[in-house]
């Protein structure tokens, strides 16, 4: 990748957005992740992982937790209100009962011609 076209000048860029999402969605996906896995994974060693770890979450304001004596990163449980997921469920509804009704408008109208 260092030696790609497009990333020239933009490799270590590209390197810490990549590592920052990788975290995101291990921190999403899991609730406990190790230090040694996540460095494997973000192409870091342990010692430099854990210290860019510590700055991601001092910086974010993350609610997580670090404990280098079992080299754990613990994250806090992100609850979401109900009233959240309803807004997020509901979000499109209105769309797609107007897409339908738009639907059944027009093939009632194809049928009406039809049948003429």
């Amino acid at each position: 990748i260092p030696n790609d076209f497009f990333l020239t000048g933009c490799y270590e860029d590209f390197m810490e957005n990549a590592r920052l999402l990788m975290f995101e969605t291990f921190c999403r996906i899991h609730n406990c992740v190790g230090i040694k896995m996540l460095a494997e994974k973000l192409n870091m060693n342990v010692d430099d992982a854990e210290s860019w770890i510590v700055n991601l979450i001092r910086n974010a304001d993350m609610d997580a937790k670090i404990d280098s004596k079992k080299g754990l990163v613990f994250m806090g449980t992100h609850t979401v209100s109900p009233y959240q997921q309803v807004v997020e469920k509901t979000r499109n509804g209105a769309f797609t009962a107007h897409k339908l009704l738009d639907r059944l408008k027009s093939s009632k109208l194809d049928a009406e011609t039809w049948n003429m």
